[in-house]
């Protein structure tokens, strides 16, 4: 078949941080690359993740850590791209990593702001350019070239096309799940997204007038059943649960649960089964219980049960716990407080929805693209990459590493393929 002229090798929908590593994967390969974005500044999301100071990446990363559909596809690509390899080319692009607790990776600047800079100056240094503030509206694949309909009516012809839109997750940074929609306009089927990484809402009594933190093993209960389990430190919102452990054990939430949807995709969108959702909090999960009331009935002779448990616990935990917990005698009140501490279940209303989650769970289908260049299986020429698939693994940079692992070798495989058809 001829193909037709083209304006670009390698065109990128998405100058978030997957679409940045491809530019200049693909950039550095040689070939002429477009990245195109409906934002009016590449790296929106980006520059506002880690409290601005950008978890770049975990030193323990490993794929196991990623959801169970993309492990595979984790473990190739990790391999491929490993963490240490990730540190070193930022490094030899001249932006300083320092690891801090928990593996957790960031510039040395403490601004995720240099990591855009230097991915964006890297890009263009290697001939990569830019179009912004121009959204994506379809994509399509007409007589060998891909085509893609930019809102303001300018169409883009290329040779290799690379979705790189991201998720649904921060709305407010345009992430509005575009992806989707031309990965189905070209054959792939999706995993349902959902919102993950994110605080959880409840109407629960017992959340009433609990502000603060304090530290527990959370244990997710679906449907009665106890599931993921995780030890950290909980905060109280006031409305709801936040911490580090609360928000990864929304990645395994079947249900937003927050998300009415409109009449007029209900008869397109069949509603997904509804599931009754609690944690369980466990502030004191290294104690032994028998000997913890005993103390407990020892100090109740000097001090009400409230002060006795608030040497052990946060205060606000120990007067709500004091307050609901009936007895007829010391012990009784101690063993009921002790039994209330290690099983505190609050009834989960929803998570607090696309506009806070840090990360989609769901999307492109892992299986629909193949492990050893991000190609898709359905369409040769596109590719994907970054969060647009269903790839998601817990806080901590993990999230960005695979970013960065299929972002650069996404743009090399695109890269390598546009200069193996020009020989």
């Amino acid at each position: 078949m001829h193909r037709r002229e083209t304006d670009t090798d390698v065109l990128i929908i998405g100058a978030g941080a997957s679409g940045l590593a491809a530019a200049c994967a693909a950039a550095e390969k040689g070939a002429r690359v477009l990245c195109v974005d409906g934002n009016d500044a590449p790296g929106r999301k980006l520059a506002a993740t880690g409290n601005g100071r950008c978890n770049i990446t975990n030193a323990y990363s490993r794929s196991l850590m990623y959801n169970t559909e993309a492990v595979g596809l984790v473990r190739r690509i990790i391999r491929s791209d490993t963490v240490e390899k990730t540190v070193d080319w930022f490094e030899r692009h001249g932006l300083l990593i320092v690891e801090e607790q928990e593996g957790r990776c960031y510039p040395y600047s403490g601004q995720a702001s240099s990591v855009v800079d230097m991915l964006v100056n890297t890009a263009k240094a290697e001939g990569a350019e830019f179009l912004l503030g121009d959204r994506t509206e379809e994509c399509s694949f007409v007589d060998g070239v891909f085509e893609v309909l930019l809102d303001s009516g300018k169409k883009i012809k290329a040779k290799k096309l690379v979705i790189a839109t991201g998720g649904r997750a921060g709305l407010r940074f345009g992430s509005t799940g575009d992806g989707y929609g031309f990965a189905k306009s070209f054959g792939h089927s999706l995993n349902p997204p959902r919102p993950a990484l994110v605080a959880c809402e409840s109407d629960d009594p017992k959340i009433k007038g609990l502000k603060g933190r304090a530290r527990a093993r959370v244990t997710l209960i679906e449907d009665g059943r106890e599931g993921y389990s995780e030890y950290g430190e909980v905060q109280f919102t006031g409305t709801g649960l936040s911490g580090i452990c609360v928000m990864n054990i929304t990645r395994f939430m079947k249900t937003a649960r927050p998300a009415k949807r409109k009449k007029d995709n209900e008869k397109q969108m069949p509603q997904e089964k509804q599931r009754e959702y609690s944690l369980r909090l466990n502030f004191l999960p290294e104690l032994n219980r028998e000997k913890l009331a005993a103390m407990l009935v020892k100090s109740m002779k000097e001090v009400p049960l409230e002060e006795a448990l608030s040497w052990i616990v946060n205060s606000r935990i120990a007067e709500k716990a004091a307050e609901l917990c009936q007895g007829d005698t010391p012990l009784d009140r101690a063993e009921n407080a002790v039994e209330l501490l290690c099983n505190f279940d609050i009834r989960i209303k929803s998570t607090k929805g696309w506009n806070e989650a840090q990360v989609t769970h769901g999307g492109v289908k892992t299986d629909e693209v193949d492990h050893e260049n991000m190609e898709s299986r359905m369409q040769p020429g596109l590719y994907f990459c970054g969060e647009v698939l269903d790839v998601d693994g817990p806080c901590g940079g993990h999230n960005l590493q695979w970013a960065w692992s299929s972002g650069f070798l996404c743009g090399r495989s695109a890269a390598e393929a546009c200069l193996a058809e020009n020989e």
